[in-house]
């Protein structure tokens, strides 16, 4: 969810999904993202994976998720939940809750949604054959049961308060195909899906039957635009007329006085990591993590690579966060120390200054260009330790079914919308090794295990908030993750587009709300 003499590259932002929107002139056809007119074009840096909301686990498949589907609950623009598909719920004891369901909705093929819907939604998610990296996030999940059409009980093996993070998967209706859904979903939200042409586009228009009214703006067309360079020059021609954290940074500095665009910046919770794999024999070994945390200045890339938009971090959790653990240990950038460090673990520098490395290690990364440039950076602020960083980019594709088969020594990735601290079971925690969850480092600490238990076993805020503060404590000294930064979010429009709402994940909920004039 990067020193001295180094050369820093030009920033380039193609962080997490990118939210271009353009839209064709009205006269010119249906669908062809040709801009200049009334509908929406979002220009997406790499293509989704897989539209089935209980699959796709990317970013760009996420962020269309928001307009296909409608969830039990949706994340909130301030860290909270708020109703959607369920108006309201209960939790009668800490094992049990009870969902109540929104009369009314329908799937964009006119079906009804109903409890069983949503039932059969989890319960297929679940299954033993149902491929997915979600479904560690349900292990405590014992049944759902339904008692009518309008309520849903959702029953749990043990208390599990960090639960309503996983219930916002977009409900499908009863015997939803994931070969076909992956392509062609049938959701309940306020776009339904028209086209899917693989890497190119995703077209969709509005579902006059949405819950909360029909959309202002018709067609919504997500273009797949993997180069920076060019999303640039499509938003200054017009044929993109929105954006969301994709334009390099130093586009965005030139446009802020132009009157053809409206700039819209807050604070994000998109977090910028780098993950080891614990299962490699140099990387297994604290002391060399904690060295590579000392030998990144991530001051520096923040202020060259994103141009001072973002703050590093030392926590998943975001300022004001109500987990976020304060005066966490921090390995400041200090390239001696990180040289006396690896001396320390078995790993001298053979030659001194000469050009012998203490070891080599393969960075794998998308062909992503920000992405690409961080690696860079690292890659050469290694190099003044001793260390010899391989960079391999792919195709994001071929990159993220890697990690997720555990291919790798070290990548870095970025993560968008972590609301509830329960997130650390599904990426901390021994019992979410892939391929059933997320992760992917194989970190394995009995204590971390036992205190993320601790939070999820209370709806007690402050006793939750506890036991994730010394989660943040132990993986602060263990460093799975190294933490890099929390990204602003910074949305650029054309001066025609109206009604965009900006909130902590970067995430388009508001773009059914929106208008062109």
């Amino acid at each position: 969810m990067k020193p001295r003499a180094l050369q820093f590259f030009p920033a380039v932002m193609v962080i997490f999904c990118l939210a271009s929107c353009g839209g064709k002139s009205e006269s010119s056809g249906g669908g062809n993202g040709s801009g200049g007119g009334k509908d929406l074009v979002i220009a997406l840096d790499v293509a989704p994976t897989n539209l089935d909301s209980r699959v796709g686990n990317d970013l760009s498949s996420a962020k269309l998720f928001d307009l296909i589907y409608t969830p039990l609950i949706r994340f909130g623009n301030n860290g909270g939940y708020e109703p959607d598909l369920a108006t309201s719920w209960d939790t009668p004891d800490d094992k049990t809750i009870v969902f109540h369901i929104r009369p009314g909705v329908k799937f964009h093929d006119g079906r009804p949604v109903t409890a069983k819907d949503v039932k059969f939604t989890y319960d297929s998610l679940m299954a033993e054959s149902f491929q997915t990296a979600k479904k560690s996030g349900y292990a405590a999940l014992a049944s759902i049961e339904v008692p009518d059409e309008k309520t849903v009980i959702f029953h749990f093996k043990e208390p599990n308060a960090g639960i309503f993070d996983n219930l916002n998967v977009g409900i499908v209706p009863q015997g939803a195909d994931t070969n076909v859904f992956k392509t062609r979903p049938i959701g309940s939200g306020p776009y339904r899906v028209t086209n899917f042409l693989q890497d190119d586009r995703v077209e969709m228009e509005a579902y006059p039957g949405y819950y909360g009214g029909t959309p202002k703006i018709q067609h919504v067309i997500a273009r797949v635009i993997p180069d920076a360079t060019t999303r640039v020059l499509e938003l200054k021609k017009g044929s993109v007329n929105f954006v969301m954290n994709s334009i390099p940074f130093d586009t965005v500095n030139q446009l802020k006085n132009d009157k053809n665009f409206t700039i819209l910046r807050g604070p994000g919770s998109t977090y910028g990591y780098l993950c080891f794999n614990l299962k490699d024999p140099v990387l297994q070994r604290k002391e060399v993590r904690q060295a590579i945390a000392h030998a990144i200045d991530r001051g520096k890339i923040v202020d060259n690579l994103i141009l001072g938009y973002g703050k590093v971090t030392n926590s998943l959790f975001p300022p004001g966060h109500w987990a976020r653990a304060e005066n966490l240990p921090d390995f400041n950038y200090d390239p001696a120390n990180a040289k006396k460090m690896l001396d320390a673990a078995g790993f001298p520098d053979p030659d001194g200054a000469g050009s012998r490395s203490r070891f080599k290690l393969n960075y794998r990364t998308s062909t992503d260009a920000e992405s690409n440039q961080q690696a860079e950076i690292i890659q050469q602020m290694l190099k003044q330790v001793g260390v010899d960083l391989e960079i391999q980019s792919n195709e994001f594709a071929v990159f993220y079914d890697d990690i997720q088969k555990g291919k790798f020594q070290l990548f870095s990735l970025r993560r968008a919308g972590v609301s509830d601290p329960d997130f650390y079971y599904t990426i901390f925690d021994s019992k979410s090794l892939p391929p059933d969850g997320q992760n992917r480092g194989y970190y394995i600490n009995p204590k971390v295990d036992a205190l993320i238990e601790q939070g999820r076993s209370t709806f007690d805020k402050e006793k939750r908030k506890q036991a994730y503060v010394q989660v943040q404590q132990i993986l602060a000294e263990d460093l799975p993750y190294v933490s890099l930064y929390h990204r602003d979010n910074v949305a650029i429009m054309k001066s025609n587009v109206h009604g965009f709402e900006m909130g902590l994940r970067g995430y388009f909920p508001s773009v059914w709300k929106m208008t062109i004039n």
